[in-house]
């Protein structure tokens, strides 16, 4: 079976960009296929871009094969509810928890695209512990905005060491893609940080894109 990926994730391959498997399902047997070859359990989201997916309800986590079906069905029917467009569900392997990070671009009407980096998922909004800077950026740039962070020694805390050169080869990432594509939003919410010597640095969770 052919497997499409949404704009999004395409956009992490383009850029080499670590997220975690994920491919487009328009139907609930598609859905199934997909997820049976990724292996349970996994995501279920609604493909809509620019939608806060959680707000809508357009979202199921650790779903079994045994209710795949049910979960594509209830996020499309959300989706209906809510009036928004969609072009089916994104079918995702669930990702190995980690630290919660965000990384974002937004376009600012004076100083063009701005780059974020904080600390992600719920914190995201609880703790507002994030900095900025006016695209280009340099490593430099990028390994400030690390260490601006209020909570930035969490990277080095209980024992658990996060590797620092791979955050900024993402920030470096994602400020290229600030300065080649046209895009007015990008919310990468969230990517999970693992400690040095696990299988990789980072894994993309959400990708959010406003073109």
């Amino acid at each position: 079976m052919i497997t499409v990926k949404s704009r999004e994730f395409e956009l992490m391959d383009q850029y080499s960009i670590h997220a975690v498997d994920s491919a487009v399902a328009s139907t609930p047997e598609a859905a199934e296929t997909m997820a049976d070859g990724m292996g349970y359990p996994v995501a279920v989201k609604i493909q809509s871009p620019g939608v806060h997916k959680t707000d809508i309800g357009g979202i199921r986590l650790n779903v079994g094969k045994e209710n795949i079906k049910q979960a594509f069905n209830d996020v499309i029917e959300n989706a209906k509810k809510a009036g928004v467009s969609y072009q089916g569900c994104i079918i995702q392997k669930m990702a190995k928890q980690g630290l919660e990070i965000i990384v974002g671009i937004k376009q600012d009407s004076q100083f063009g695209p701005v780059i974020l980096f904080g600390m992600g998922g719920v914190y995201t909004e609880i703790l507002k512990d994030f900095s900025l800077r006016v695209c280009p950026i340099t490593e430099q740039d990028a390994m400030e905005m690390v260490d601006e962070l209020k909570s930035h020694s969490i990277f080095t805390a209980r024992g658990k060491v996060y590797d620092k050169t791979e955050i900024v080869n993402l920030l470096m990432k994602i400020n290229n893609i600030a300065m080649k594509e046209k895009i007015k939003e990008l919310d990468l919410n969230p990517v999970f940080l693992y400690p040095k010597g696990g299988d990789e640095a980072y894994s993309v969770v959400d990708v959010r894109l406003i073109d």
